[in-house]
């Protein structure tokens, strides 16, 4: 190779070879050609015999485009604390463990790259983005207080790592994409924070990971979060989280969603036909609108009473949601709650009854007045012994005249009453009795309640034992 090599590039092509380590930190010249760098680990200097060589350098000013695209690196390359003027480009090369830890760059290019260790780009600053579209890392990707900028500031699409995407206290200026990457571990993103006001500060369609997707602990998203389709297996995390835009977990699958973040979203929340094993929320951070159609979870661990839980479900954007009554209900009743069971499934009749048109609406009050739609039977005893003393009294104030005077049958008020009420009972007291005067209309008016009260009792009790 053809190069005339400064005073640190030649202390760099000597250490090379033995994995020796060069820091520059200190030099007053501490210029590295990239070209230089190339060289080195496309096979310029080998190993010496007994030595395992390595990259290794320490506070450098790297000039020019790293450019090491489809090449087969067989050494771990290291540039620490190192400025990089121009970009570092990786594009489909298979390479040994990489560690940028505390340098600047310009960005890095590294789509369908393979990476046979770590990516390290700890405290890194970035100024236009990091490219990892389709990558394989097959250690960690560390990203620990790095600051990232661009559009996007870090495109992870269909990228897949063997263990753990970490991001304590990262940066991000520009948009997150981890659509449909493959991460093995978690992604720890605790106290970072993501910035694309107008656009997605995270979007994580289709992402798989084995453990935890955590964006908790002073976590904060200035823009839209998508997680949508998405399938975390231990947990999903945003406890005490700051959320500057809309949540979009729809068909999300993961063992536990935990929504307890810093105040409220600051925009919907989108659950619908989620699978969770367990949802843990805090009532004071719920955003004024959800969507939570289809939304299956087998426990609730919550500060909510079942007031404040439909309070909940009323906010649905979309309107009335059977399911999510049904759900929660069987949620209650799986905790052997069945008086907040039947209090949330009589209020999903009511949301559904505000929707309906005039008729049913009214035939919905009724069932809704006299037994509670089925779920207030003792609302129907009430109605029932009330009829019964209002007839007894009229009756024995104003008692009707016997059919036929030779017959046996003796007057009750309280027996005729019943009689009158109940179509499918006969006393024998309304067939041997006839109303006198203005009492007549009493009795139609007992033979009308009767029959609504029946009829509604039968509709309230099919429907809630269909619930069950």
């Amino acid at each position: 190779m053809d190069l005339e090599l400064t005073a640190p590039e030649r202390a760099l092509w000597t250490a090379f070879p033995r994995r020796g380590l060069v820091d520059l930190t200190d030099s007053e010249d501490r210029t590295v050609r990239a070209a230089v760098i190339r060289a080195l680990l496309l096979g310029a200097a080998p190993a010496e015999p007994g030595q395992l060589a390595a990259l290794a350098l320490v506070g450098a000013e790297i000039t020019g485009t790293l450019d090491l695209s489809y090449a087969e690196i067989p050494y771990p390359v290291r540039l620490s604390r190192c400025d990089l003027t121009d970009r570092f480009e990786l594009v489909g090369a298979r390479t040994r463990e990489i560690d940028l830890a505390g340098s600047r760059l310009v960005g890095i290019w590294a789509d369908r790259a393979v990476v046979e260790g770590n990516l390290r780009l700890s405290d890194v600053r970035c100024v236009d983005g990091v490219r990892l579209t389709a990558a394989r890392i097959d250690g960690a990707l560390v990203l620990d207080r790095a600051e990232l900028v661009g559009a996007p500031a870090l495109d992870a699409r269909l990228l897949t790592v063997g263990h753990d995407i970490r991001g304590d206290a990262l940066r991000c200026t520009g948009e997150v994409r981890l659509n449909h990457a493959d991460i093995r571990g978690s992604v720890r993103l605790p106290g970072a924070t993501l910035a694309e006001p107008d656009g997605r500060a995270l979007a994580a369609v289709g992402l798989a990971a084995g453990g935890t997707l955590s964006c908790c602990d002073g976590f904060t998203a200035d823009g839209r979060i998508t997680i949508a389709f998405a399938r975390v297996g231990r947990q999903v995390c945003f406890e005490h989280a700051h959320l500057r835009g809309a949540l979009n977990c729809r068909q999300l699958q993961t063992d536990e969603l935990v929504l307890a973040t810093d105040g409220p979203v600051e925009g919907q929340l989108d659950l619908r036909h989620a699978r969770l094993g367990v949802l843990r929320d805090d009532p004071e951070t719920w955003p004024a609108a959800v969507r939570l159609n289809g939304l299956v979870y087998e426990a609730i661990d919550s500060p909510a009473d079942v007031r404040r839980r439909l309070d909940w479900v009323g906010r649905d954007a979309g309107g009335y949601a059977p399911q999510a009554y049904e759900q929660l209900a069987a949620t209650y009743r799986r905790r052997g709650e069945e008086d907040d069971a039947r209090t949330v499934l009589l209020r999903g009749q009511r949301h559904r009854r505000a929707g309906q048109s005039r008729s049913l609406r009214l035939w919905g009050l009724v069932q809704d007045v006299t037994v509670g739609y089925g779920y207030r039977p003792t609302l129907a005893a009430f109605w029932l012994m009330a009829l019964v003393a209002v007839g007894t009294a009229v009756f024995t104030a104003v008692p009707p005249t016997p059919l036929n005077p030779a017959s046996p049958v003796r007057f009750r008020a309280p027996v005729y009453t019943i009689d009158l009420l109940l179509p499918l009972v006969d006393l024998r007291q309304e067939s041997a009795f006839e109303p006198v005067g203005e009492t007549v209309w009493v009795a139609y008016g007992l033979i009308a309640c009767g029959l609504v009260l029946v009829t509604t009792i039968a509709a309230g009790t099919t429907r809630a034992l269909r619930r069950t």
